[in-house]
């Protein structure tokens, strides 16, 4: 026997502990990984989605008045004998803490559908090379690194096929590994970025797109896959470079001529081979996921050892080949402007390097609040910070600045002794950013939370200063104010990202759920009372309760049905929503979500993914290997 399905008012959360709500209910949490790394390793085809329907014991559900605790210790509302309006608040049975067989908790106590998922598109094969290695990353990898290897092939044969005048040479090869290490810095550019994101998945510029063309529009975050395929590409170019320079050079009439400039340049071009081929092993996913502090590290300094390597090969080269002019020849050289913009590029983040003051708001003692007053930011960007800058940096969501207050002079009120009133309106909209820091003001900030020794170490001694490197760059996050609504999904420390929605976007309808271990005391009542001004039906799941099973709720369950739920619903079930007009100026009309965005983990992010996207609903999620 299962639950009936809840009416909207009914499901507005559940309350967090019982025993400790049942007389002052705040604002409901659902007991319900912990952090973003309790989750247990699944693969892509996992069932566990696929949960039979279970049984439930029927219990009254508890009644409460639809207050906040900020409210109520705001004397915003009042506990009488006689509370108005009164909803029903679904309370969690005690029962259900101790049952580790119950995996459909979250989704049965929300009011949602526990019922089986329906199957997944396609057969297992099919749905492998379609959404895990036919994905839109792979494909642009694949796009970028086979172009390039057929290349490779045919100018290859047209060598052995050639005449000697007509042949594939070594300067030639050597602009094709150029250009692509050119092509590989030159996406990775902050600058270069955000363009495309402004461009693809901007809601002014695709507002007028079918939903085709902006789901299509939304994988610009995929533009990893040109950075590693042009990486590996330049370094097959590179064994090219290598094997015709030295079939040319070991020629039976040009060996007794070899000098000091050719032993220099074989060990300048044997040496970049090298570091080329160390770093592709270190980029490895699962070994960057494991070693990223080395992968950081090989990356940068032997990134910067192989340009400066690619200048003194340059040079050499041009003396070597120039005739009668060595100035000329480097000018006329395509490597060497190519290397003059690959430097620049290299060099540019640093050069905006700040030692940057902030002021530390500590959370609890597993996340702290860091803010920044010396610029504005968008929804959906990162900044990079560190106290150590060439030993590592660490990205962060920002969220900013919400705006000041809005106090309306609405309409007053005369009473019979003709003394006038406030509208409860304007008293609703101070208490509302009462609790919204920095309100108003310039800046942005950022939540740090316990995710290892860097972070821990920036929780236990909150830093004044703190470096900034590059500018704020968009992320996958910025994809969702593309879709209205959309389904938001987060867990842990990944609920800060999408802060910068909620609080620059106040009016895009979103659908939201977040796992996390005990939302409350770890980020505090003002971020969970933003939740819930942003969507009254908020699934907020504390994992800090119950048995194991009970931690891990099925997000791909939650999602789906949240998603499927939104068929037929209008902007009277969105907050703030209802009688606004869109950007175009008319009507918002809003029905079934658009299409899902999670933040999390590698391993969970690519689960709930890949479980939305085989049952046909756009799902967007961070890359961890691009």
């Amino acid at each position: 026997m299962t639950m009936p399905s809840l009416s909207t008012t009914q499901r507005h959360g559940l309350i967090s502990d019982l025993s400790q709500n049942h007389a002052h209910p705040g604002t409901p949490i659902q007991t319900l990984p912990q952090d973003m790394d309790i989750y247990e390793p699944s693969d892509c085809e996992s069932d566990h989605s696929d949960d039979e329907e279970v049984d439930l014991p029927r219990q009254p559900p508890a009644t409460a008045i639809a207050t906040t605790p900020r409210q109520l210790e705001d004397g915003l509302a009042k506990l009488d004998s006689t509370p108005s309006p009164r909803v029903t608040i679904i309370s969690t049975p005690l029962s259900l803490t101790d049952r580790e067989d119950e995996p459909d908790c979250p989704v049965t106590l929300a009011g949602l559908d526990p019922g089986p998922l329906p199957p997944k598109k396609g057969s297992r094969t099919y749905r492998y090379f379609r959404y895990n290695f036919g994905s839109v990353y792979r494909r642009i990898f694949c796009l970028a690194f086979l172009g390039n290897l057929s290349a490779l092939v045919v100018l290859a044969a047209k060598h052995g096929l050639s005449s000697q005048a007509e042949r594939f040479t070594y300067q030639q090869a050597s602009i094709a590994v150029t250009a692509n290490v050119l092509a590989a810095l030159l996406v990775r550019n902050e600058h270069v970025v955000n363009a495309f994101f402004w461009v693809f998945a901007d809601k002014v510029v695709t507002k007028y797109l079918p939903l085709r063309a902006r789901r299509l529009g939304a994988k610009i975050y995929s533009y990893g896959g040109v950075h590693s395929g042009c990486a590996v590409a330049a370094t097959a170019w590179y064994i090219a470079f290598l094997v015709l320079l030295t079939l040319e050079w070991t020629g039976s009439d040009i060996a007794e001529e070899q000098g000091m400039v050719k032993g220099y340049i074989y060990l300048v071009s044997y040496t970049i081979l090298a570091l080329l081929v160390s770093m592709l092993a270190t980029a490895w996913p699962e070994f960057r996921r494991r070693y990223h502090n080395w992968f950081e590290g090989v990356h940068r300094f032997m990134g910067w050892t192989a340009v400066f390597l690619f200048w003194v090969q340059v040079l050499l080269l041009t003396y070597e080949n120039s005739t009668p002019d060595f100035g000329t020849g480097l000018v006329q050289s395509p490597n060497f402007w190519m290397l003059v913009v690959i430097t620049g590029l290299v060099v540019y983040p640093w050069t905006r390097l700040r030692l940057r003051k902030v002021e530390a708001e500590v959370l609890s003692s597993h996340c702290v609040k860091l803010n920044f007053e010396y610029r504005d930011v968008h929804y959906g960007q990162a900044v990079k910070l560190t106290d150590s800058p060439l030993r590592e940096t660490h990205g962060f969501g920002v969220i900013p600045h919400p705006y000041a207050p809005k106090i309306e002079d609405a309409t007053h009120q005369t009473s019979s002794s003709g003394s006038s009133m406030v509208s409860v309106e304007r008293e609703k909209t101070q208490k509302q950013n009462k609790g919204l820091s920095h309100a108003g003001e310039k800046g942005y900030s950022v939540i740090v939370s316990k995710a290892g020794d860097w972070t821990s170490k920036i929780i236990a001694n909150p830093p004044t200063h703190v470096y900034t490197r590059g500018t704020p760059q968009f992320g996958v996050m910025r994809v969702a104010g593309m879709f209205e609504p959309c389904v938001i999904v987060a867990t842990g420390s990944g609920i800060a990202p999408c802060l910068s929605l909620f609080v620059q976007k106040p009016d895009h309808p979103v659908r939201i759920i977040w796992s996390t271990k005990s939302p409350l005391q770890t980020y505090g009542q003002d971020i969970i009372d933003l939740l819930y001004a942003t969507d009254p039906r908020a699934i907020i799941i504390d994992t800090s309760k119950g048995g194991p099973k009970f931690k891990r709720p099925d997000l791909v369950k939650l999602a789906y049905r949240v998603w499927e739920e939104s068929q037929g619903e209008g902007p009277e079930q969105y907050a703030r929503l209802e009688g606004r007009t869109n950007s175009t100026g008319r009507k918002k009309i809003v029905g079934k979500c658009e299409a899902v965005v999670i933040i999390s983990n590698q391993k969970l992010t690519e689960k709930v993914v890949y479980g939305l996207e085989s049952r046909g609903v756009p799902a967007f999620g961070a890359l961890f290997d691009s």
